[in-house]
């Protein structure tokens, strides 16, 4: 069975626009492991970031956030929601919600958890077939600073069981891929 023309457009459409949704999902597993290779994997080589006070090469902020986040040693989550993909030929729009818990250091003191709410504004290339950010805007909606508190110990490593996600490739889900991997 031959498919017509607009369900081929149709198909290639929705196809573009889930490799849109990986990239954004892989730049989000990249921060929250640190894991610079995937991270820098999601832009061209010329791409750009705009990060609040951060505008220029993204292989630099890339670099520059991996290293902030190693210094605190404590897996931080970047969660993405709600998309717009507007689909041009090679080049798309897309916003981007995201919701991010980030432990840091702010003027040498530690904060357990900061928050984060806000948008990627970002401009997309299709080149050779794949999807990759050329400038990045981020737009802050709203933050908290801490989230204070003790941990809820039923859903620790120590006292619950649970595996603990860490920063690069020790996190669990490396050993999962490379068993997926392995076939």
């Amino acid at each position: 069975m031959e498919l017509s023309d607009a369900a081929q457009a149709m198909i290639a459409e929705l196809h573009d626009r889930e490799q849109i949704r990986e990239l954004m999902y892989r730049y989000a597993r990249g921060v929250d492991r640190g894991d610079i290779e995937l991270l820098t994997s999601v832009f061209w080589a010329e791409g750009t970031d705009k990060h609040g006070h951060f505008d220029g090469p993204a292989a630099e902020f890339a670099r520059g956030v991996v290293q902030r986040g190693d210094a605190v040693k404590i897996a931080g989550n970047h969660h993405i929601t709600n998309m717009i993909i507007d689909i041009d030929g090679d080049r798309a729009h897309v916003e981007t919600y995201f919701l991010a818990f980030h432990p840091h250091n702010d003027s040498q003191v530690r904060v357990e958890m900061g928050v984060m709410s806000g948008r990627y504004i970002d401009v997309l290339e299709r080149r050779d077939g794949s999807w990759k950010i050329l400038r990045r805007q981020v737009i802050s909606d709203w933050t908290r600073e801490d989230f204070g508190g003790p941990p809820w110990l039923r859903t620790t490593a120590d006292y619950g069981g649970f595996l603990r996600g860490v920063r690069g490739d020790g996190d669990p889900s490396y050993q999962h891929f490379r068993v997926s991997d392995a076939g």
